[in-house]
């Protein structure tokens, strides 16, 4: 499969700096969940890619946890691309994103 080229690199920037901001010692987003989740949703809302933008975000949401220790269950495609279609329309708010990712952690 090739990859999508970035259309647009500020803003695919953007969209993973909002995730770890913050003002001095503290993040605004502080857990792991809550950085993967508005990094999810920032990398869907930036279309900074061609193609594959909710896949992209997904992926480096998954990462993200990953980086920080944290195992998700696989979810099925079906499910993923659902949600986030849903994501994409905004019908999801960060912090019910960071719950759900919360929930999926495999043991």
């Amino acid at each position: 499969m090739e990859s999508a080229p970035v259309i647009d690199r500020g803003k695919l920037d953007a969209a993973i700096g909002r995730a770890y901001q913050g003002w001095g010692n503290s993040y605004f987003y502080p857990s792991v969940f809550s950085q993967a989740a508005v990094l999810m949703h920032g990398i869907a809302a930036a279309h900074a890619f061609l193609d594959g933008n909710k896949r992209t975000a997904w992926a480096a949401a998954m990462v993200a946890l990953e980086m920080n220790g944290v195992s998700i269950i696989r979810i099925d495609d079906e499910s993923m691309a659902s949600y986030m279609e849903e994501v994409a329309l905004h019908v999801h708010t960060i912090e019910e994103t960071a719950l759900l990712l919360s929930g999926l952690i495999e043991f």
